[in-house]
């Protein structure tokens, strides 16, 4: 039987080992599944991971039991990975993409056949920059939404702004990338 996140607080509280072993336990292919994606190396993954973690348990004595640890959890993580991409400059992953259509979802050609692949790595090495550039916010929904998949409110509650903003947000994303990738030939007008 699974042990909700208000009774593991409580577990915490009376046993922070048993409490912060159940959180890891609960949380950490979640994490390290949001950081490979950012990360997109193996390594850096489980680097950021731990980074998570730590941060977690540091600021554990401050959270409201009543609440859900899953928002905090990709709050924190969301952040641990931007401060990644930040310092380290890495390329992030765009293995995955969303299954509603999104216009970013068509612009990676699959590399299924030879002649594709190196088109497929010049787009998906020009669409990372683009990402890159992108400021903070509108590099985070993008990131939350395509690369995985969230939902526009989930996405709201971890960025902690309306669902408008969000939408905002992906829109002026989206026109900037269509933009860089319209530049660089890529995007067909």
């Amino acid at each position: 039987m699974e042990v909700s996140d208000i009774n593991i607080l409580k577990i915490y509280k009376k046993d922070k080992h048993q409490g912060l072993e159940l959180i890891y336990e609960r949380y950490k292919k979640y994490v390290y599944s949001i950081a490979f994606h950012y990360a997109g190396v193996k390594e850096d993954a489980l680097d950021i991971t731990q980074e998570v973690f730590i941060a977690l348990f540091k600021s554990l004595d401050n959270f409201k039991e009543e609440y859900s640890l899953i928002p905090w959890v990709k709050k924190i993580t969301v952040n641990k990975c931007l401060n990644f991409i930040r310092d380290k400059k890495e390329t992030i992953s765009l293995n995955q993409t969303t299954e509603d259509g999104d216009e970013l979802q068509g612009v990676i050609p699959s590399d299924e056949n030879t002649e594709n692949k190196a088109l497929f790595k010049d787009t998906k090495k020009s669409l990372e920059n683009s990402i890159r550039k992108l400021p903070g916010d509108e590099r985070m929904a993008v990131i939350l939404r395509h690369m995985k998949g969230m939902k526009y409110e989930d996405i709201a509650k971890v960025m902690k702004v309306p669902i408008g903003t969000v939408k905002t947000f992906l829109y002026r994303a989206r026109k900037t990338i269509k933009a860089d990738l319209i530049m660089e030939g890529i995007w067909e007008v």
